[in-house]
């Protein structure tokens, strides 16, 4: 006797994949997603035409939950609600009807326009606070085109760092977003709140943080990894000493593995 999960197998039916496959492509292929929404359309949850919709929203909260849930990027600390993909999805198209039908205009746009993935709709916070996080009444639609931009397009800082000859002060500067820093400083791929100095094509030494992270709002992401952690070193001013009539400036030198720097308003 076959598995079941939910009243159905665990496995698609061969011609049960052919026939999926046949309509929307091979690129949108997974089976539990794919499970789900046929577990949808027979408890009449929805419609068979709104197949691709409830499988796009399947796979973009389980995909917000596994971020969350195994701290990825930027959902380090961020919180989600759902521990299945199976309960978000039903509960956003049975109790945010105004998101779900949003949600089935999108995925026509991301259909029409031969699965470009700009147009494809994602789940998106409204209130950004992590600890609020992704649950059901902080959640919206937003196409995946709108969400990379909006991400990319947070302002960072770049604090060029000096050493013991030259300057102890960082000098910084803000960009609009993430992209504008790499423009400028010639940098092809470039992360932020990593803690970790990156080196330009000048032979500067930068490093890269978030808004939020430059005003403490939040921590920078601490790498556990030990055997590939680089460790810098990095020198405190301590004093002036006196030698034959010249003037020495005396520095602590410390190290470190990653660092942020805070900036605070000056009362």
């Amino acid at each position: 006797m076959a598995d079941k999960k939910m009243g159905r197998p665990y496995k698609l039916h061969p011609s049960e994949i052919k026939k999926w496959v046949e309509k929307y492509g091979e690129n949108t292929y997974l089976p539990r997603g794919i499970l789900c929404v046929q577990s949808l359309i027979e408890d009449e949850v929805i419609e068979e035409e709104y197949s691709m919709a409830a499988y796009l929203l399947f796979k973009s909260v389980e995909s917000r939950i596994h971020s969350c849930r195994y701290s990825q990027g930027i959902y380090r600390g961020v919180h989600c609600d759902w521990s299945d993909p199976i309960s978000g999805v039903s509960e956003i198209i049975n109790l945010k009807p105004e998101m779900w039908k949003e949600w089935i205009t999108q995925t026509k746009r991301f259909l029409e326009n031969d699965q470009n993935q700009s147009y494809r709709p994602t789940i998106d916070r409204i209130n950004t606070d992590p600890n609020i996080g992704y649950r059901l009444s902080n959640v919206t639609i937003l196409p995946f085109g709108e969400n990379s931009y909006k991400a990319q397009a947070k302002p960072v800082y770049a604090f060029e760092m000096g050493n013991k000859q030259t300057n102890v002060i960082p000098i910084f500067r803000r960009y609009d977003s993430i992209t504008d820093a790499k423009k400028d400083l010639g940098l092809p791929k470039l992360e932020n709140d990593t803690g970790v100095f990156t080196n330009t094509q000048d032979g500067k030494i930068v490093l890269i943080q978030s808004e939020q992270s430059t005003t403490g709002q939040k921590s920078i992401e601490v790498d556990s990894n030990e055997n590939e952690q680089k460790v810098y070193k990095g020198y405190i001013p301590i004093g002036q000493i006196e030698i034959d009539g010249q003037i020495y400036n005396v520095h602590q030198p410390f190290t470190f593995e990653q660092m942020q720097i805070k900036l605070k308003d000056q009362e």
